[in-house]
């Protein structure tokens, strides 16, 4: 990267590439080093070689995934190049277990919200699973269109909130009740809150809020 630094600041562009690209060369087994990657494809695009400047961001997604990797991918490839990574994504999760802490199909969901496609960012969620702060981010994302799921995604979270009790905990959970108002009627709200009531009769500064 030094080298290539260096290279680049003499104004020698085509070996500051070629040591950019000797250095991904040399360690494409390992996890691509992105500041190295971003410098060699920065330097290609500006050359008008595209495709090897998509190549090589290919072989990073195809390794590491990443929102950024995607987001530099579509500004080359267009659409051919979102659907791809869309494609590949899905492929990855085809036998994929998620767990307790590790929830696969977060990366997905993140790129369909990025790209505004919420319908298949709520599909995925739903066939694949999705950490709780994945699907709060997707509800509060499109809750104008999808009120149902979102309401459904905010009532989890303000169950495991209450449930993990203390006033911080408790105040989250009622901000998101009161933004839950506005996704239905008040009659629904009223009968929701009153069920959290009976539910939660024992945690009484939860309750006081509520109230």
């Amino acid at each position: 990267m030094q080298l290539a630094e260096f290279y680049l600041s003499q104004g020698r562009e085509e070996e500051a590439l070629r040591w950019a690209e000797e250095g991904l060369w040399v360690f494409e087994d390992r996890r691509p080093d992105e500041r190295l990657l971003f410098f060699a494809v920065e330097l290609l695009s500006k050359a008008g070689r595209s495709l090897e400047a998509e190549a090589h961001l290919w072989r990073a997604f195809e390794t590491v995934p990443s929102l950024d990797l995607h987001a530099r991918l579509c500004k080359l490839g267009g659409e051919p190049a979102r659907e791809r990574a869309i494609k590949f994504l899905e492929a990855r999760l085809v036998g994929e277990e998620r767990t307790r802490w590790h929830y696969p199909a977060d990366l997905l969901i993140r790129i369909l919200m990025h790209e505004k496609m919420f319908e298949a960012a709520w599909m995925a969620m739903r066939k694949h699973g999705a950490s709780l702060g994945m699907k709060e981010a997707l509800a509060r994302a499109s809750e104008a269109t999808y009120p149902r799921e979102a309401l459904e995604a905010y009532a989890e979270r303000v169950d495991q909130l209450a449930d993990a009790g203390g006033d911080p905990a408790y105040a989250d959970a009622a901000a998101l009740i009161a933004r839950m108002a506005a996704l239905r009627s008040a009659a629904e709200q009223a009968a929701y809150v009153a069920a959290l009531k009976g539910r939660f009769g024992r945690k009484r500064n939860f309750v006081k809020l509520l109230e």
